[in-house]
């Protein structure tokens, strides 16, 4: 079986991956896109792929048109935290979806 590749700290000097691409400290098999907020594999095929994927390219055009968007705050590998945090958004705007209709009195 081959050996995972490690992050290499020369791909941060590249000037397609500088303004986005970080290390995952604790992880270095692991490669961290700071528009996306998601992790990648620390392969420099996985890490060009990401940056040709759809939803990559509508974050990175959102960030040069500066517009600010509050994101889903993201646990580095603690999954249940991220859960928590989307199953708190999706109850929320389960709660507006539902009391619209009922009475202003009630409201």
């Amino acid at each position: 079986m081959a050996a995972k590749q490690s992050f290499r700290d020369a791909w941060l000097n590249k000037e397609d991956f500088q303004p986005w691409l970080s290390r995952i400290e604790d992880n270095p098999s692991r490669a961290f896109c700071k528009i996306c907020k998601r992790e990648v594999r620390a392969e420099l095929t996985a890490i060009k792929r990401h940056k040709t994927t759809k939803m990559h390219s509508v974050y990175e055009a959102s960030e040069q048109q500066e517009v600010q968007q509050e994101r889903i705050p993201v646990h580095h590998g603690n999954y249940a935290a991220n859960g928590v945090a989307v199953a708190t958004i999706l109850f929320a705007c389960f709660i507006a979806e539902h009391t619209y209709h009922l009475p202003p009195q009630i409201i």
